[in-house]
């Protein structure tokens, strides 16, 4: 069962996104969650709402 590192929730109902070095994700929130490597989709809608999410361009990644 995943816990969320940023509110401490445990709901196998709920959502989680990863990140850090082992995942390659589209997201990266390491310049406001740096302990964070697992979040609850609660916690990730705040977050992202309140642009602490970075986001990777789509066409950056293809080389396009």
């Amino acid at each position: 069962m995943t816990t969320c590192d940023n509110c401490g929730i445990t709901d196998s109902s709920l959502y989680y996104y990863w990140d850090g070095d082992f995942m390659e994700e589209d997201y990266d929130w390491r310049d406001h969650f740096p302990q964070v490597d697992a979040m609850c989709e609660i916690c990730f809608d705040i977050a992202n709402s309140e642009k602490k999410i970075n986001w990777r361009c789509a066409s950056s990644q293809s080389g396009t």
